[in-house]
């Protein structure tokens, strides 16, 4: 659905008040000096580029000289006039509780919502008190550019929650909370020292004792620290506090915090934000140069340059000819089946259930509508005729391998010995597995995470696996109708099946999507990490899966001519099978979870392209794709789609559910960044 209007951009103009402005510099071949340097001159803002250090006072008189003066341009110095607005933030609004100055986060002083909860919740216990969520508030300066070579400076303002837990490390221990294994912070820091103190290994009387600690120490006295406000932390103070009311607290804290965080809140927020900015909108730089917030960005089309394109709709193809197309991908499945299924080899899946014996019933009821569908008293079912029906099986079987963990043993043992033992047992390997995991392990380091190990377990064996929260599986049927369908889909995909193939470019004879993957292993946070990576997958542009798991995984050290070979590897065998002619376009699209630094993938991936595809023209495009960023975009939903919507509500009250509507404003983050 394209947008009726503009887009409006979570953050607020900055108009700059000179065109150029004087700062101090010094060579500095070496920026790995820089730290020494700033601590030298401590009145002085540093900021490195290309070999030299630009230096700002940050007093009328610093007490150290600095560097030769140069007159510099604003426009080819943004990256500097961000930081330097940045440094200054929490001095423009000294009046708000400042957690981090870079970038300038700042608590909510009005809403917690832990209290919200607490008074909607019977006789809830006093420990309660002592835990909180706030709303946070970040600003920070960034570099826009809406139009080709017309760059400028605006403030976004994001928001997001802040956890923390002030109780008394005794009283939590008094409470049953069992503490082992969560890290501490310091109650009171310095404002230039770190909070994170260490790992948890026991407490005794006022004592701390350290698992891991940043600073290597083993001890710490327990009034000077308390529990990091993390979600694990909530979790299993919460659960033990709180007993059979934290599902209700969970509940409750969701829905609180989408009031804070849905497109209309969103909308007011920025709405009283730049309110506030009008009444003292200058932010100080230099004694030369202010920044002055204005209005709130806004994107829009002009006659001479398009900067919001309307993609068109993506249609879903389900057969090799392209006859069978849909809109949507799932009712797609639904009248043709997946794209696949005349050609994918295990048409009688076995499929592994691997299950806590703490979830049995509400693992045979998922797995139970999850093979024969689900039906409802309207008779629009989102997920009927099972699993079988609707990808076009022949009899898949579901074996059950229940995993004992009632007596309290070992989560991650208990998994691997468990599959360990049905591996061994069975001559033939399932073709995947379903792993159902307790919500509480889901956030368990890596080692002790029976997700994670069971993975790996089933994975040497060459089993791929899926994984589902008992959270999910004990979700009623209504709901598990809407949940089946991303499941089952993604459960057929990693069994080598074709759900559905998409348009592709028809000017580009061959578009491939190399997936890199990375990973990170460590026993604790204050150990050093090491990392992994490797290319994952290998996809054509429509959709067709090619290759899995393709390159060894190798140290970050060994990246560089790992990717380098495999890359080569991979595209010789590709450009055998597709039968690449001289002259053929070919595009590879690149992608990866995040950004790997210090590494010129650009330049290697073109190396090992150019070696194999000289006869043809190479296009590149690196993508990363992310979940978190600083810019959102507000649309205005046209009459039709406001119309639809009141539709959908009415369907809603009428099945007996309540969705409460999100307004005609509605704030989203796009995900794919180049």
């Amino acid at each position: 659905m394209p947008p009726a209007g503009p887009l409006a951009l979570n953050g607020f103009r900055l108009n700059l008040s000179t065109d150029e402005f004087q700062v101090s510099t010094e060579p500095l071949p070496d920026n790995s000096t820089l730290r020494e340097l700033r601590r030298a001159n401590a009145d002085w803002f540093l900021w490195w580029r290309d070999g030299v250090a630009y230096g700002v006072p940050r007093v009328d008189t610093p007490s150290t000289t600095f560097g030769q003066p140069k007159r510099v341009r604003c426009d080819e110095y943004l990256p500097l006039i961000v930081a330097l607005i940045d440094e200054r933030l929490p001095k423009k609004f000294p009046a708000y509780e400042t957690f981090r100055r870079r970038p300038f986060k700042f608590i909510g002083k009005r809403d917690e919502i832990v209290a919200t909860i607490a008074g909607q919740l019977s006789n809830a216990p006093s420990l309660l008190r002592e835990f909180s969520i706030r709303p946070t508030f970040t600003l920070e300066a960034k570099i826009i550019e809406p139009r080709q070579s017309e760059t400028s400076v605006g403030l976004f303002l994001t928001i997001s929650t802040k956890w923390t837990i002030k109780a008394d490390l005794a009283a939590l221990r008094a409470a049953g909370v069992d503490l082992t294994g969560l890290y501490v912070v310091l109650r009171n820091p310095n404002p230039d020292e770190r909070r994170l103190v260490g790992q948890i290994n026991s407490i005794t009387d006022a004592t701390v004792h350290l698992r891991a600690s940043v600073d290597g120490r083993t001890t710490v006295a327990a009034d000077e620290v308390q529990l990091e406000g993390s979600r694990t932390s909530f979790a299993r103070c919460l659960k033990t506090i709180l007993g059979s009311q934290y599902d209700r607290f969970e509940q409750l804290r969701q829905r609180e915090e989408a009031k804070l965080l849905n497109g209309p809140a969103l909308n007011a927020l920025f709405k009283q934000f730049q309110d506030f900015f009008h009444k003292d909108p200058v932010i100080r730089i230099t004694d030369e140069l202010q920044a002055t917030i204005a209005e709130q960005l806004v994107i829009e089309n002009s006659a001479d340059y398009q900067s919001i394109h309307h993609a068109p709709a993506v249609m879903y193809y389900f057969d090799p000819a392209r006859t069978k197309a849909h809109q949507y991908p799932w009712t797609g499945i639904q009248q043709y089946g997946p794209f696949s299924k005349d050609t994918f080899p295990k048409r009688s899946p076995n499929i592994l259930i691997v299950f806590p014996d703490t979830a049995q019933g509400a693992t045979e009821t998922f797995v139970r509508l999850l093979r024969d569908g689900i039906t409802t008293p309207s008779g629009r079912s989102a997920y009927s005729g099972g699993f079988a029906k609707l990808f076009s099986l022949l009899n898949p079987t579901f074996s059950r391998l229940k995993v004992p963990l009632m007596n309290g043993n070992d989560p991650a043992r208990s998994y691997r010995q468990a599959i360990e033992e049905y591996l061994a047992a069975n001559t033939a390997m399932p073709d995947a597995a379903i792993v159902v995991l307790n919500d509480q392990h889901g956030t368990l380091p890596d080692h002790e995470n029976p997700y994670l190990v069971a993975k790996a377990t089933l994975m040497l064996a060459g089993v791929p696996t899926q994984e589902v929260r008992t959270s999910r599986v004990s979700k009623s049927a209504y709901e598990l109708q809407y949940i089946l369908q991303n499941f089952t889909v993604a459960l057929y995909a990693k069994m080598n099946g074709t759900p559905w193939t998409v348009n592709q470019d028809t000017t580009i004879s061959d578009e491939l999507i190399i997936g890199l993957g990375t990973s990170e292993y460590s026993t604790n946070r204050f150990e050093k990490r090491t990392r992994y990576v490797g290319i994952t997958t290998v996809f054509r542009g429509d959709g067709n899966y090619l290759l899995g798991h393709v390159s060894k995984e190798c140290t970050y050290d060994e990246y560089p001519q790992m990717l380098q070979e495999t890359t080569e590897r991979v595209l010789q065998d590709i450009k055998q099978r597709n039968g690449w002619s001289p002259g053929d376009n070919i595009r590879l699209i690149f992608h990866a979870y995040k950004p790997l630094k210090n590494v010129e993938v650009a330049e290697i991936a073109k190396r090992a392209a150019l070696a194999v595809g000289q006869e043809q023209h190479i296009e590149f495009a690196f993508l990363t794709v992310t979940i978190d960023h600083s810019f959102l975009l507000s649309i205005r939903l046209k009459k039709a789609y406001k119309r639809n919507q009141a539709r959908r509500e009415r369907w809603y009250r009428t099945a007996g559910r309540s969705r409460k509507s999100a307004g005609s404003l509605g704030w989203f983050a796009p995900t794919v960044q180049r």
